[in-house]
């Protein structure tokens, strides 16, 4: 069965790869369409609302699991104040405090929010 909560193997594999950070790192498992509430491939990023402060933390940092070849995961190195001028693209739960962003990992849509259909685009933040 695959492993549900990938937070410690991405946090590993991500300080192999790059220098140390104090920002925010927030890790999603790919969801196939199976498992996920669209029916299609995505992965699910829950942002605690005080994270998106851009005068106290410029970056966050989401690692998603890679279903296709290469790095074991895809990291994606986002402004806050991207998240915060897009927010009413993403849904947002006042009484959870949080953030939800459903980036698409389908080809058609990669890396595009889909839950609200607002198709904000996350690629021009992929890190090498």
């Amino acid at each position: 069965m695959p492993e549900v909560n990938i937070r410690k193997t991405a946090l590993a594999w991500f300080n192999q790869k790059y220098a140390n950070i104090s920002e925010p790192i927030l890790t999603s498992k790919f969801y196939t369409n199976v498992e996920s509430w669209s029916k299609s491939k995505v992965w699910f990023f829950q942002i605690p609302l005080e994270f998106i402060e851009p005068n106290k933390i410029k970056y966050l940092h989401f690692l998603c699991e890679n279903h296709l070849t290469g790095d074991a995961f895809i990291y994606l190195k986002v402004p806050t104040f991207f998240l915060l001028v897009n927010d009413s693209a993403f849904e947002i739960s006042k009484k959870d405090k949080v953030m939800r962003i459903y980036l698409s990992a389908e080809a058609a849509n990669m890396f595009k929010e889909v839950r609200k259909g607002s198709n904000i685009d996350f690629a021009k933040y992929i890190q090498q």
